[in-house]
C-alpha cells in the first residue's frame, strides 16, 4: 500500500498517514511461510538467530536525498528479495511524507517502520521541520528529546511517543501550543510537575506509570508557582499502587478543572481526593483491565476452590459517591471496583441524566444458597407457616427479591446508559498451564476445574427485577461475565423486545480461550436462542480483546 501511494502519483495532498504493525500484518502465506522458515532446523537448511541478526542487504537509493539516510536493517526471517523490496518501500514511504509536506496534519510513524530499514535521527529532525503545519505526531520510531519536537513543530496540538527522553529532563522555557501529550514510558515525578509548569495550555495527559522507587516530589505548589492546571484529562496506565496517598495529595489538588480521570487502581484516598478538589469529573475510567478479574489479588471474591488471599478487607468503595456527588457524570467504568448491594442503595442518587458507561461489579446479594433454593423449592406454602428454618429461609428469599428489585429499579433510572456491564471474566486464565490446578475426569476427558462464578451477585431474571430495566432504551452493551445470573430463555425474550439498540452481550459467549474447559451445552443453547431472537447481537468478552484503550 505504502509503495503504490507512492508510485502511483496519486496521493498528493494527504492531510494524514499513519502506519501501524507492519511485521504482524502479513497475508496467510507469509505467515504459513514463516511458520516454516521457523520450524526448519539448521540440519534441514534453517538459519541460525545469529544468522537472522545480520544485516539485510542494501538496495539502489532512489534520490540522492537519501544518501546516508537508511542503513540495513536486521535479516530476520526474509528472503532476500524481500530485503530489496524493504529497503526500496522505507524509500518510498518518506518520500510520501516529503511530497505531502505542505499538506499534513496528522504522522503516525510506527516502530516497525524501523524493521524495513533504521533512520537516520538528523534526516528524522529535518523531516519534522519542514512539515509546517502538522499538529499531530505519534511518534513510536524514533527516540527524541521532547524539547526538540516542541522547538521543531510549532503549531504541534498533541504529541504521543514510547521514546522521548525523559529521566530528570526539566522543561526550562514554556511551550503554549501543546494541549495533549502522551508518553508511553515511566515519567519522574519532577518531570511530571515540569511538563504541567512549562505546558500552560495542557488539556490532556497520559502516562504509563511515575518511575518507581524514586524520591517523589514533595512540594509541587513550589515547582508549580503555587498555580492550579488547567489540564482536564489526566491517564496514569499503571502502577498507581505504589502511589499511596501522594496521587491524593501531591497531584490531584492541582489539577481541579479535570473531567477526566484515568487510573489502574482507585484507592480510597484517591476518591476522597476527587471529591474534594475535582467538582467537575465527567468520566472515571480504569486503565486496564487485564486478561480477567482473577489476577486483582485485592479482589476477595474467588471462584469455588481457589482460596481468597488472606486479610483483605470486606468489599466495599467509595465510588458510589461518585453517583451522588456527580450529577453530570458520563461514564464510570471500573469493573475491578466491588460496590456493596446495600450500600449502593442506601445513597441518595441524583438524576444521573448523562450517565452512559457504567461498569462495576455488585456483591453482597445474600442469595439462598443452591441446596437451601432447593429446600424451598420441595417446601409447601403451608408450611412456610410453621416457624423454624423454611420460614427463615423463605424470609431471606424475599428480601433478597425485593434488595434486587430495589437495586435493579435504581439502575433503570440511568435512561441513557450506552453500557451496563456488571461482571468480567473471572477465572485464572492460564491455570491449565500449572500442575497444582484442579482437574476432574468426565465420560473420559480431563477438564480443568475453573470454578463456578461468583456467589451472591444479581440473579438478572425477571422474578428479581430485571423488567425495571425497560426504560433503558439505548442499551447497546450488557455484561453479566462471572455473575451467578440464572438468565433463561424467557429473559433473553425480553431483552430482545426491550432492548431495541443492543448490539453486544458478553456472558453467553464461547469459552475457546480456556484451554480443557468443559463444555457447557445451557450456556451454548441459550447463545443459539439469542442469535435466533436477536441475529444481530454480537457474543463476545471484552477480556478477549486485549487491554483496553481508554
Amino acid at each position: 500500500m505504502m509503495d503504490v501511494a507512492f508510485v502511483s502519483g496519486a496521493c498528493t495532498r494527504l492531510e494524514r498517514l499513519e502506519t501501524f504493525n507492519l511485521v504482524l500484518n502479513k497475508t496467510r502465506r507469509e505467515q504459513e511461510e514463516l511458520l516454516r522458515l521457523a520450524s526448519l532446523s539448521v540440519a534441514d537448511g534453517g538459519s541460525t538467530y545469529d544468522q537472522r541478526r545480520n544485516l539485510a542487504v542494501e538496495g539502489p537509493l532512489l534520490s540522492p536525498d537519501f544518501v546516508g539516510v537508511f542503513s540495513p536493517s536486521e535479516i530476520e526471517w526474509r528472503s532476500v528479495e524481500e530485503q530489496k523490496r524493504d529497503w526500496l518501500t522505507a524509500q518510498n514511504f518518506w518520500s510520501l511524507v516529503m511530497v505531502n509536506r505542505q499538506t499534513l496534519r496528522a504522522l503516525r510513524l510506527d516502530r516497525s517502520l524501523d524493521s524495513l530499514a533504521h533512520l537516520n535521527i538528523n534526516f528524522f529532525f529535518s523531516t519534522l521541520a519542514s512539515l509546517p503545519h502538522l499538529t499531530e505526531l505519534d511518534n513510536t520510531l524514533v527516540r527524541t528529546d521532547l524539547r526538540d519536537v516542541l522547538d521543531l513543530l510549532p503549531n504541534v496540538r498533541c504529541n504521543r511517543s514510547a521514546n522521548l527522553t525523559l529521566p530528570d529532563q526539566i522543561l526550562t522555557k514554556t511551550y503554549d501550543h501543546l494541549r495533549a501529550l502522551e508518553i508511553y514510558g515511566p515519567v519522574p515525578s519532577r518531570t511530571f510537575f515540569s511538563l504541567l509548569y512549562r505546558l500552560p495550555n495542557l488539556e490532556d495527559l497520559r502516562i504509563s506509570e511515575f518511575v518507581r522507587r524514586e524520591l517523589f516530589v514533595n512540594n509541587p505548589q513550589t515547582m508549580l508557582d503555587n498555580t492550579p492546571t488547567r489540564l482536564k484529562g489526566l491517564h496514569i496506565m499503571s502502577g498507581a499502587a505504589h502511589l499511596g496517598p501522594r496521587l491524593a495529595e501531591r497531584i490531584i489538588p492541582w489539577v481541579p478543572l479535570l473531567t477526566s480521570f484515568t487510573i489502574d487502581r482507585l484507592q480510597d484516598e484517591t476518591a476522597e481526593a476527587l471529591f474534594t478538589h475535582c467538582k467537575n469529573l465527567e468520566t472515571i475510567r480504569q486503565s486496564d483491565d487485564g486478561c480477567t478479574l482473577y489476577e486483582i489479588r485485592y479482589d476477595t471474591l474467588r471462584p469455588i476452590n481457589f482460596p481468597p488471599p488472606g486479610n483483605d478487607p470486606r468489599p466495599t468503595s467509595k465510588l458510589f459517591k461518585l453517583l451522588q456527588d456527580y450529577p453530570s457524570l458520563k461514564v464510570l467504568d471500573r469493573i475491578d471496583q466491588r460496590l456493596v448491594a446495600a450500600d449502593l442503595i442506601a445513597q441518595k442518587w441524583l438524576p444521573l441524566h448523562k450517565l452512559q458507561v457504567f461498569r462495576c461489579q455488585i456483591v453482597d446479594v445474600d442469595r439462598l444458597t443452591p441446596s437451601e433454593e432447593n429446600m424451598v423449592a420441595r417446601t409447601s406454602p403451608l408450611e412456610f407457616s410453621r416457624l423454624g428454618v423454611n420460614s427463615t429461609l423463605f424470609n431471606k428469599r424475599n428480601q433478597s427479591i425485593n434488595l434486587q428489585k430495589d437495586l435493579l429499579s435504581r439502575l433503570g433510572t440511568l435512561i441513557n446508559l450506552r453500557i451496563l456491564d456488571l461482571g468480567y471474566e473471572w477465572r485464572d486464565v492460564w491455570a491449565y498451564s500449572r500442575p497444582d490446578c484442579p482437574r476432574y475426569t468426565y465420560n473420559g476427558q480431563e477438564y480443568v476445574n475453573y470454578g463456578a462464578p461468583y456467589e451472591n451477585t444479581l440473579e438478572l431474571t425477571l422474578a428479581t427485577g430485571l423488567n425495571h430495566l425497560s426504560g433503558l432504551r439505548h442499551l447497546e452493551v450488557f455484561g453479566f461475565e462471572g455473575v451467578d445470573h440464572r438468565i433463561g430463555k424467557e429473559e433473553l425474550e425480553w431483552m430482545a423486545i426491550n432492548w431495541p439498540k443492543l448490539k453486544i452481550i458478553r456472558g453467553l459467549q464461547e469459552d475457546d480461550h480456556l484451554e480443557k474447559m468443559e463444555p457447557d451445552p445451557v450456556k451454548t443453547e441459550l447463545r443459539r436462542y439469542m442469535e435466533m431472537l436477536r441475529p444481530d447481537v454480537k457474543h463476545e468478552s471484552l477480556s478477549r480483546q486485549g487491554s483496553r484503550k481508554v
